[in-house]
């Protein structure tokens, strides 16, 4: 296996991007940060053909959407692997369109097989083992390592040689036509939706089972929680996890030492201001429901 190619300036990613045209075929991932930052971007960009592995970094390029002639030629096969996250994201954050497409987990479902995820079919079908610790990683976080690389590489370096064996099974099973379907139908993905919609807190685990006061709290805790994602640029869960705000919205907690007794409440929020600017929440959040529900019985 070659070394891969680390691409972090404009000049090194219009020289590889001359190869990358001529080629007809190339296998294509995506590395992002979204279950760390609130606005999640794209991270890291792996290519590969069938002779090099390149990782680009968009976070170190100006102009990373000169890749946009690449992804719209139809001359060049794009081949990912579950495709509608990456293309939506690489849409959301560069604008690119695609043209020609192989989804090869679409091909594998097509064909039957159970089991979707990458490291499963490499391992089944390359007896390649990747190392998950990187999977949920925070790709936004430079300098990288070189196990990290490594890793973001293995994710396109097999996919071409799989897209040939999955072709084939295709075309024997008389399956190529309706795979050709879907794969146009890939990429026209749109854009992700909103990640944190003002109402999201109605499908967290356990909001169904709370009472109308208790929904009420745990819309304005989920509010309080959003504002301050926001403003550190942090995944919600991270701020606060979504069964604290359940368990919160339950008990209540009108003091400090009732607060503190909440499991799984983080430390930052059991004392000092962040505790205080909890607890008002709530009250606020008890009084308003308590007015309302008192105007509705005198009405």
């Amino acid at each position: 296996m070659r070394p891969y190619i680390l691409i972090e300036s404009d000049d090194a990613l219009q020289k590889s991007l001359n190869t990358l045209l001529s080629c007809p075929r190339i296998a294509v991932d995506t590395e992002s940060n979204g279950y760390y930052a609130y606005y999640e971007r794209v991270c890291l960009i792996q290519i590969s053909t069938d002779q090099d592995d390149y990782i680009i970094d968009p976070l170190s390029i100006a102009h990373p959407q000169c890749l946009s002639n690449l992804f719209e030629d139809p001359s060049v096969e794009k081949i990912f692997h579950a495709a509608a996250n990456d293309i939506g994201s690489l849409k959301r954050d560069f604008g690119f369109f695609f043209r020609n497409v192989f989804d090869t987990a679409v091909a594998c479902k097509i064909l039957g097989e159970k089991h979707l995820g990458l490291s499963h079919i490499l391992e089944a079908r390359f007896q390649v083992h990747l190392d998950k610790k990187w999977q949920r990683c925070d790709w936004g976080l430079r300098p990288l390592k070189d196990s990290q690389l490594h890793y973001a590489r293995l994710d396109t370096h097999y996919l071409i040689a799989l897209r040939d064996q999955l072709h084939e099974e295709l075309m024997h099973r008389g399956l190529w036509d309706q795979a050709r379907s879907a794969f146009a139908k890939v990429c026209d993905q749109a854009p992700p939706r909103e990640r944190f919609p003002a109402d999201g807190y109605r499908r967290l685990q356990g909001a169904r089972g709370l009472s109308r006061k208790a929904r009420a709290v745990l819309k304005d805790l989920y509010a309080f929680r959003d504002e301050a994602a926001r403003r550190l640029d942090r995944a919600p869960f991270r701020i606060l996890p979504n069964e604290a705000l359940i368990r919160l919205a339950q008990k209540m907690p009108e003091t400090l030492e009732e607060l503190q007794s909440i499991k799984g409440l983080p430390r930052s929020f059991q004392s000092g201001i962040h505790a205080r600017q909890l607890l008002e929440t709530i009250r606020a959040s008890m009084e308003s429901h308590n007015a309302k529900t008192a105007q509705s019985l005198s009405s």
